[in-house]
This record gives structure tokens, sequence and C-alpha cells, in this order.
């Protein structure tokens, strides 16, 4: 049984004596029907007070049945609740028990995913029922997940969306230390705001104080003409900054530089786009790397545009390698969480993220939608994680797909760009954003896959990701909160929920096979 997940199982009547008596054989067998099929499509051990309880009793139909039944649950450890409804019940008896059982695993600081399961029979009024109850918890903001059948032995469709319930909530109980785990790394942790608001992105800012309150990160700002500064502590220039080097006064910047035109599939120098250029963005990376060593940061964001992309020169590469486990020159390194525009909510993302799997996320842009296909196109304007252009542990096999092309003429420093087309494998997006000023996580569960034959041509020179998702394109681009969506590698849905329910924030997960969410 260890490797099931365990999930309770409350089953509803009628408070009224006399409905109940009537009702009472047929509500037994539907109920019987459903945990049969349940138990015999495996992956879960439904637990069930109703054993230890005889006659009327096995239902829940009363107060005090409701609250030793659930108190049963309550003691059992289960992973999920299924809240039962084949006829009329009265709703507050599912409020009360789900009250009594959360109140337990809040003193465990663990929570538990709730499934709503309503029969869908003209003769009696389960799904009234059913809608009743969920509404009910709605009310107390106690998430739930709604499921109809009308004989779920004969449904396919729905008895597969109670097994992806089922291993939800396993994976909510068996993240749930190491989602803790992240609260707690988070509370203490700071921000290196380097720039400020770029380009007047509104979505790219977040109020300080409510970053400590709810997550207990500090903020702090740093001029981003700084990595200008210290980058030209590292080099001289003949005729000023972006005219010819004359010196390198850093052992770093060579070092990295032979590494990356070695080992990368190609440079393409042009026009702007120079030798020097190239040193000199690795000069700003490694300025960045001493500015967050010196003032402990534990991620940030740089604003770059529009000084630093139009005058001096483009940030993508301390963004891609900041974000790896490896830098420029092939060395080892901790990751370091880093957002362009210095989009603070994508940032804390990505910590979060990291913080969860210990992997390396990605930034990207919400740039183009094929609807034919369910592909969102993920691209960025110069820099996405060299790590997932192979998946690969040796930097070297991820930079022999990447080239280094010259950017595009939005910015007028030029740089280098970091560009490759991410490899396929399963991904978690994810996005924290503010609605009405109160925090929530958009979770966006799918896959990457390799690029289109017939792809439509975007931006020549920019890094892209090719995301499959499971709601439609309408829907996704209807609820995702901004421009810009974070990736992790792998099936992170449920930690992520988890995150957010210890966080006290809401949260939805954007999944057809099993869609739900969490409204504060």
């Amino acid at each position: 049984m260890a490797n099931k997940a365990k999930i309770g199982f409350l089953d509803f009547n009628d408070e009224r004596e006399h409905v109940l008596k009537e009702t009472f054989p047929n509500a037994q067998a539907l109920k019987k029907n459903v945990v049969r099929t349940l138990e015999r499509v495996g992956g879960m051990e439904i637990v069930d007070p109703a054993k230890s309880f005889s006659g009327f009793d096995k239902m829940v139909w009363r107060v005090k049945i409701a609250r030793k039944q659930a108190k049963i649950l309550a003691e059992a450890d289960i992973d999920g609740l299924i809240l039962h409804y084949g006829l009329w019940a009265s709703p507050r008896l599912a409020r009360i028990a789900t009250q009594i059982i959360l109140r337990e695993k809040k003193k465990k600081n663990r929570s538990i995913p709730i499934l709503v399961l309503t029969n869908l029979a003209p003769e009696q009024p389960g799904m009234v029922g059913g809608m009743a109850a969920a509404g009910g918890l709605d009310q107390l903001g106690v998430a739930n997940i709604r499921i109809w059948s009308r004989n779920i032995a004969n449904d396919p469709e729905k008895l597969k969306q109670v097994v992806t319930f089922a291993r939800l909530a396993q994976d909510r109980a068996k993240i749930s230390s190491s989602a803790e785990e992240v609260v707690e790394r988070l509370h203490g942790q700071i921000y290196g705001e380097i720039g400020g608001r770029s380009i007047q992105i509104v979505t790219a800012e977040a109020d300080p104080l409510q970053w400590a309150k709810i997550f207990g990160v500090d903020t702090q700002p740093i001029d981003q003409l700084e990595i200008i500064r210290r980058a030209n502590e590292m080099i001289s220039w003949r005729d000023g900054v972006n005219g010819e080097i004359t010196e390198i006064r850093d052992k770093r910047i060579n070092k990295a530089f032979n590494f990356l035109t070695e080992n990368v599939e190609s440079v393409n120098y042009e026009d702007r786009f120079t030798e020097d250029k190239l040193k000199y963005q690795l000069a700003c990376y490694y300025a960045t790397q001493d500015i967050i060593a010196e003032n402990d940061l534990d991620f940030i964001g740089i604003k770059c545009q529009p000084e630093l992309s139009e005058y001096h020169v483009t940030q993508c590469l301390t963004q891609a390698f900041s974000n790896d486990s490896r830098g420029p020159a092939g060395e080892k390194k901790e990751i370091v969480v880093c957002a362009c525009e210095d989009d603070k909510d994508a940032a804390l993302t990505q910590q979060i993220m990291y913080l969860l799997t210990g992997r390396p996320t990605m930034f990207a842009d919400f740039r183009y939608l094929d609807p034919e296909r369910n592909i969102l196109y993920l691209v960025n304007c110069g820099a996405h994680t060299p790590w997932f252009a192979t998946r690969s542990s040796r930097i070297e096999d991820n930079l022999a797909k990447i080239k280094l092309d010259k950017q595009v003429f939005f910015y007028a420093a030029c740089g280098a760009t970091v560009n490759f087309d991410a490899a396929a494998g399963p991904v978690t997006g994810a996005r924290l954003a503010r609605k009405n000023g109160r925090y929530w996580m958009n979770i966006v569960p799918g896959e990457l896959v390799e690029r289109p034959a017939d792809a439509v041509l975007t931006t020549p020179g920019w890094p892209h990701a090719f995301m499959k998702f499971r709601v439609p394109v309408e829907q996704l681009f209807r609820e995702h909160p901004c421009n810009h969506m974070q990736l992790v590698a792998g099936d992170y849905a449920a930690g992520l929920a988890e995150v957010c329910e210890k966080l006290g924030i809401g949260y939805k997960v954007q999944d057809k096979n099993l869609e739900y969410e969490k409204v504060i």
C-alpha cells in the first residue's frame, strides 16, 4: 500500500430521516460501485471510515456522524479526500467534516486536495448536493476539484480524472516537506533589484513590503550603472566605451572568451557585434557576479533596457549564465536566478522553482500561439539558460547547440544573443502575479517539443522554446497574467501548488486532465 495514494472517502445523505430511509439502499449500492471501481483501477487505497459504523450511520447524514467519520480520516494521515454525492445532502455536513480534517492537517503543516464527486442521475439531485457543498468550501477559501459522472465504472474519461486526482494527492504529500523547506529558505533572502522598471513594464514591479510580509524576502536596490563601473575597471578602451579594448585586467574575461568561442556552435560577428563587444558582455557578467557576492544577494533582476542596451551592451550573457550551474568559462558555480528587465515576480517565480527542484530555470516571453497544434512559442530577446539546449550536465554539450549571434536593431548598443532551440522534454511553466493586489500563481504543466517543420518566423537570432500545454490556447492567453513565463524541467505542478498553499496565496493549474485552483 506504500506506493498508493491514501484517499479518504465520505459518502453523504439527507439529514431528514425519512429521506435517508427511502434512499439508503440505492445510495449504498452506488457508493459500493464507485469504491470498487476506484480500487480496481489501482494507484489508490480508499480509506473508508464507514467500515467502523453500522446501519444508517455508514453514511454521513447527521452532524455527529460527520464529526466521527472526519476524525477517523484525520487520524489516518490521508493524502486526499473525496466527498461523494449520490443525492442531495446537507452542504454543512461536508464543510464540518472537511474543517475537522484540515485542522488536523494544519497541525502537521500539511494540506490535502479535495475532490467533490457527484453522481449525475435525473432521478436524484446528486449534482445539486455536490455543487452546494463545493460552494460552501469556496466560501471558506478551501480549494476543491469537481468531477461528475453518470457511472464511474463505465466512464473512462472521468475515471482518469479521479486517478489523476489521486496522483496529485500523493505527489502533494510527498513534496510537502520540500515545499515547506522552500518557504523556510525564502524567508530572509535578498533580491538584488539592479536598475528598476524596464521599458515601463508595470507587471515587472512589486511592492517590497508585500514581498517582505508574504515571502519574507528583502529587496536591495542597486543602480545598474554599478555593473558598468565595475566592468570598466576590468578593461581599458581606446576612444571611450564601445571603441577598441586596449587592455584586459581581469583574467576571467579572456578565459571565458576562449572557452565560449571554442565550444559554441558558432560566433557570428557582424557590424557592431565584435570580439570586443563580446568581451565587454563577459566583463559585465563577472562584474554582476562580484556584486552578487559582495552584497550577499540570493537572486537578482537587471533592468538593461534602455540605458545599457542603448549605450553600453545588452546583458544577455549575464542572464543566461547566472541561471545556469556552469559559467561562461565552463566553471562550476551556484545558480543565481537572474530575471530579464528586472521582472521581480518573474525572478521570485524562478527562485521558488529553483529552491523546490535544484534545477536551472528559464525566463521567456509569451511570444506566439499556434492554435491548431496548441503550441506556445516562448522566446527571449537574447538569453535562454544554456542548460536547456540539451539538458546535459556537460556545459560543452549545451554550448555545442548554441550560436552567439548579433543582437537585433531594437538594441542600439548591440551584443551577443544566446541563440538555440530548447531541447524537448517535460516542463512546468509558472508565473507569480497579483490580481487586485492579491498574489496568485498561474501553473502551466506541459512539454517542450522540437521546432515544428513549418514554424512561423519570429525574431531571427533569438532563443526559442516550443511548448505544448494541456488547455486550449484561448484559455491560456486569457488567463496568463503577463507577457513573461518561467520554466523548470519536469512536472512540478503539485509542488508549486503546495508551496502556494503554505505561503497562503492563490493558484491555478492549467490542466484539462485535472484543472484546479485556489482563490484567495
